[in-house]
């Protein structure tokens, strides 16, 4: 069977069954205007998908918020603070772990939020930053989200499913589906493989095995594409924009309420 017919067949039970799986894109490492973000905007914006984009706040430029102007479809998102790695010796690269000290990490934490705050401009004035920390390299300290919801956040967004038995009352917002083969290629990952992923998430929250309500997140880093993820990311987007089995909510509509 191939990789989208058992997509369809599965996006058909849910179909069956009058309910709609909610997607989301979020796409990292954003810091400054670009041909490459701006295509990403577009291509978006035509497919009436809203796009969360992660921008490192020390890196950050007015260039960026210029970009998003009249965006109403994107918001950013606060990606750590510089992206920059403080994992021990052969450790995983980690920003926000456990070899730094909890109240620095939650000052940086809070720095990020204020400085892209700052950068947008108050109220109506500049995009939408959502306090929404998504931790650089997807991962960071057990501990991290209590510090989090004390540093003025109410989503975070990692990768894969939510840890067990986070009491921080943040809600999880993660990815599941990164188009981007990091461990090989470094191009596009196989449509194949990937549509095996999106029928395994798909599959799991109709059986009750996740949380049906828990939406499937695409991941993208539109600073690194070549034309092969461009294309694998058009071809998504095509299919899935409007299918009648999926819907695209905006990303603010998906944090928990102040």
């Amino acid at each position: 069977m191939s990789g989208w017919t058992a997509v369809e067949e599965e996006l058909a039970r849910w179909a069956d069954r009058g309910r709609r799986c909610p997607l989301w894109l979020r796409d990292d490492d954003a810091v400054a205007a670009s041909p490459a973000l701006d295509r990403l905007l577009r291509g978006c914006a035509a497919a009436g998908v809203p796009l969360g984009i992660a921008a490192i706040p020390a890196d950050a430029t007015p260039s960026l918020p210029e970009a998003l102007a009249g965006q109403e479809h994107a918001a950013l998102l606060v990606h750590g603070w510089a992206h920059a790695d403080h994992a021990s010796p052969h450790g995983k690269k980690c920003e926000f772990g456990p070899q730094r000290p909890a109240d620095v990490r939650q000052a940086e934490a809070e720095r990020g939020l204020a400085a892209l705050r700052a950068l947008c401009g108050p109220g109506d004035a500049g995009p939408r930053v959502l306090p929404l920390f998504v931790p650089p390299w997807n991962r960071m300290a057990p501990d991290m989200p209590g510090l989090l919801a004390a540093a003025g956040y109410r989503a975070v967004s990692a990768f894969g499913p939510p840890p067990p038995g986070d009491a921080s009352g943040l809600r999880w917002l993660n990815t599941h589906l990164d188009l981007i083969d990091w461990r090989g290629s470094r191009s596009a990952v196989a449509l194949d493989a990937l549509l095996d992923a999106l029928c395994r998430e798909l599959r799991d929250r109709r059986e009750g095995t996740r949380d049906p309500d828990e939406p499937i997140g695409l991941l993208t880093h539109h600073r690194v594409h070549d034309a092969a993820i461009w294309d694998l990311l058009d071809h998504l987007l095509d299919r899935l924009a409007g299918h009648r089995s999926v819907c695209w909510p905006p990303v603010a509509t998906l944090l928990p309420p102040a």
